[in-house]
């Protein structure tokens, strides 16, 4: 599990809430009020990786090469790239809404391994279409 027990709070470090869901969920709309509101960063690791790629970068190299290849770019760097984003936006006592990731359990493991223990990840954002948002989109078009 990607989400810190109350008592194991790391002082003055950032606070990272997950936000996952399908596409067209509502991840968007939810992380806009979310920092409207109550002053989070929203930090893509899609949008990340893709500025990452274009950078010219040794490790930008090495993402182009996974996704020209097909492959999913290695969690390690994922999470690299989210804590140097966090650093550049104010570590000590940050709030920060990390979208798009984790997306598996090993993806989990790695923020663990590397991250776990400088933040504090309360709890998980998962957004989900309404019913009517479902049923809209499985209405025929009329065309």
């Amino acid at each position: 599990m990607c989400i810190r027990d109350r008592d194991q709070a790391v002082q003055n470090s950032p606070i990272v809430v997950f936000v996952l869901g399908g596409p067209g969920s509502g991840k968007g709309t939810q992380c806009e009020l979310i920092v409207k509101n109550f002053g989070f960063k929203h930090l893509s690791a899609g949008d990340l990786l893709r500025e990452e790629r274009k950078s010219g970068s040794q490790q930008a190299e090495l993402i182009e090469d996974y996704i020209r290849n097909g492959k999913i770019v290695p969690s390690e760097i994922t999470v690299q790239l989210l804590e140097k984003a966090m650093q550049k936006h104010g570590w000590e006592n940050g709030k920060f809404l990390i979208d798009g990731f984790p997306r598996n359990e090993e993806n989990c493991q790695k923020w663990l391994n590397l991250c776990g223990n400088k933040v504090n990840t309360p709890c998980l954002l998962y957004t989900s279409p309404s019913p009517r948002d479902r049923q809209k989109s499985r209405m025929p078009s009329s065309a």
